[in-house]
């Protein structure tokens, strides 16, 4: 009687065990300390046993194995007494099954299922286990740095990479944690690490310069119509900036009469910046200098093009438009369920206009369909088709997909010929 009791008291240490490892280590580190934030009961041993992951599956592998051993030893005494000797193989073959479904499948299977719940449970229970055979676990540490030189890298692998945190936020999304703004928004801050100025800028051949040895009334008559805020300044090569004008800087020099004045005299010294300076590094140099806008240079100093703050926020939120921009036009008919359209439009207003949905998963922009597709940004010219549809690039950068023709093939007349 006092064996079967044991037994069935160390099959419950053993599930205990095996839902503890695997609902500790399928819980990140981030998350245990995002609950000890919250104040959840059992999230300060939970922390503590994840900042020392090694220490913590030492642990929970002797418990485990201890309890098995024990488990073992005991049906083995039980079955000899009850059926002599073929008993040793009964328990044996007994045992591994109910090992296998109420020690590691089944609590396994929960553990799994209600990672957090489970570790904020047992992590006291098993932060107080580890730390009464700390010496035992102590020589397993040793003797596992030992067997460790062998390794190729001295380096430890990250706990996280950059991949696997876009798989959660996809994950996330398709969970309803997080909507599909805030994934897009996610994914391109993480994206803009990899992008340099020259991936962003004004290219030269579209930035509005002005001659900085006009007057100031004269310079107020060529500018009254313009939609800048910030003009760069010339002297004598248009490719040879020196400052930049502020239009704001323009009104207060009539305001004060300076109407004779050049204006390349008013202007503010302009900054440079390199093509290849990574994106990130250039917010950083506009807020700690408070400055909204750059020229870009080459390895020769020659002008490349423009930057300007608004540049680099399109890169996280999109494209911007204010009073004085122009709209690109959402879609154009080329023909029979034939049309083109501006890379930014949204994927809705393409399934509206053809009365299905596009092939793939659910995506924001044009841009995103493409890029989910075919994994790349394509090149001008450049045709695939999907499913039913055939896409043309039109237009496309180093940065982005501008414009596509996208037809529907061996279809009738779309929703707005009906």
């Amino acid at each position: 009687m006092l064996g079967g009791v044991c037994l069935v008291l160390l099959l419950i240490c053993s599930a205990f065990f095996s839902a503890s490892e695997t609902a500790l280590i399928a819980l990140s580190k981030g998350r245990a300390k995002a609950l000890l934030k919250e104040r959840r009961r059992g999230a300060r041993s939970l922390f503590i046993l994840k900042s020392k992951p090694q220490k913590m599956l030492i642990a929970i592998l002797i418990g485990n194995n201890l309890v098995n051993i024990g488990a073992s030893a005991i049906a083995t005494v039980i079955a000899t007494r009850m059926l002599g000797s073929i008993g040793p193989g009964v328990a044996v073959g007994v045992l591994t099954v109910l090992v296998l479904i109420f020690g590691e499948v089944t609590p396994k299977s929960l553990a799994t299922r209600y990672s957090e719940r489970i570790s904020l449970v047992v992590s006291p229970i098993v932060l107080w286990f580890q730390r009464t055979i700390y010496p035992v676990i102590s020589l397993f540490e040793v003797i596992a740095e030992v067997v460790g030189k062998a390794a190729i890298s001295s380096e430890d692998d990250p706990t996280v990479t950059e991949s696997e945190l876009i798989s959660m936020i996809g994950y996330g999304e398709e969970e309803g944690t997080i909507d599909q703004g805030e994934r897009v928004l996610i994914e391109r801050a993480f994206a803009l690490s990899d992008l340099t100025v020259a991936d962003v800028m004004t290219p030269r051949h579209k930035v509005f310069t002005y001659d900085g040895r006009t007057p100031v009334s004269k310079a107020l008559e060529d500018l009254k119509e313009t939609p800048y805020s910030r003009i760069p300044l010339f002297s004598e090569d248009p490719d040879e900036i020196q400052t930049v004008l502020y239009m704001r800087d323009l009104m207060v020099a009539v305001i004060d009469e300076q109407t004779q004045v050049q204006v390349g005299e008013i202007g503010r010294e302009a900054k440079f910046v390199p093509d290849t300076q990574p994106v990130t590094d250039t917010i950083s140099g506009f807020r700690k200098e408070q400055q909204h806008m750059a020229i870009v240079v080459d390895e020769h100093g020659t002008m490349e093009g423009v930057v300007t703050f608004e540049d680099l926020l399109e890169e996280l939120v999109g494209e911007i438009y204010d009073e004085s921009d122009q709209k690109p036009v959402e879609l154009v008919e080329l023909g029979l369920n034939k049309i083109s359209v501006d890379g930014a439009v949204e994927v809705r207003l393409i399934e509206e206009y053809f009365g299905t949905e596009l092939p793939g998963k659910s995506t924001d922009t044009i841009n995103r369909w493409i890029l989910d597709h075919t994994e790349r940004i394509p090149i001008t010219g450049e045709t695939f088709a999907l499913d039913d549809f055939e896409v043309l690039v039109k237009s496309a950068s180093r940065r982005r997909i501008h414009e596509v023709t996208i037809e529907r093939l061996g279809h009738g007349p779309s929703l707005l010929d009906m």
